[in-house]
């Protein structure tokens, strides 16, 4: 029987640990708190690869300056509840930060270690600390995307967000009225981050219910699936019934089923 159950995870998955059984619950919330990446792009793609399990990145989370403070309050905290509480109904921590992989797990681990020290038997769980690594998304000098939402590169932007940005092509697009919807931060395809392409998808879906009309939403992965400029971004492209556009993956080759 644990007397303290300590789970870290990431918020953004919005998939956080069910509560234990009966337990009185703390929690800490480092989304915006303890943010230190390194100062080097190429460096901080490496550590999001690594995890806060990795002696390195645990202890540079640990060295940020208010990591000490966080892990004795909690510990602190948890003293107290756990001596209000009664045998059978243990304390659980919730530690979370952004993607579950850095700082709550290193953080979770300090305290679990502080608190197995003062005699409590306890188990740390991290829940998504083994989800795929999500790159950094520092602006790319090379990218004309970044250097249009970051440097004021000319663009005729139709919508701006707080997250994204929806602007004309260049070219003129497919059909009268074919608009671009681009994340603010530098990601290369809608594979890279789900959340940030589901935010890209929303917000073409809200301009486009705000302008009416029939549409196609199209994204692409790789210069074989057609992308050209390796920023991820939606083709929001107006539909009417004489426009004559064919779906871009229509094989001309094969022979085309009947509709039913």
């Amino acid at each position: 029987m644990y007397d303290v159950f300590i789970d870290s995870f990431g918020a953004r998955w919005q998939d956080p640990p069910p509560p234990r059984y009966r337990a009185a619950v703390l929690a800490i919330n480092l989304t915006n708190q303890l943010l230190n990446p390194p100062d080097d792009p190429a460096l901080t793609d490496i550590v999001a690869r690594q995890t806060g399990q990795d002696t390195d990145v645990r202890d540079y989370v640990l060295a940020t300056p208010g990591a000490a403070r966080i892990i004795d309050d909690a510990v602190h905290e948890l003293t107290a509840l756990r001596a209000a509480t009664d045998a059978y109904h243990p304390v659980q921590l919730l530690v979370n930060c952004w993607y579950g992989r850095h700082r709550a797990p290193a953080i979770a681990d300090a305290i679990g270690r502080r608190m197995q020290e003062a005699g409590a038997t306890v188990a740390v769980t991290h829940h998504h600390i083994n989800r795929p690594p999500v790159p950094r998304k520092h602006p790319r000098p090379d990218c004309p995307f970044c250097q249009i939402i970051h440097d004021g590169a000319p663009a005729a932007i139709v919508r701006e967000w707080s997250d994204a940005l929806a602007i004309r092509p260049r070219s003129g697009g497919c059909t009268d009225g074919h608009l671009l919807v681009l994340p603010h931060g530098h990601v290369p395809d809608f594979t890279t981050d789900p959340v940030v392409s589901a935010t890209v998808q929303l917000r073409a879906a809200e301009l486009a219910q705000e302008l009416g009309g029939q549409w196609n939403y199209l994204t692409s992965c790789g210069p074989d699936a057609t992308q050209t400029v390796l920023h991820l971004h939606g083709h929001l492209v107006p539909r009417t019934a004489d426009d004559g556009l064919a779906l871009p993956w229509i094989n001309p080759t094969r022979e085309q089923e009947p509709t039913r």
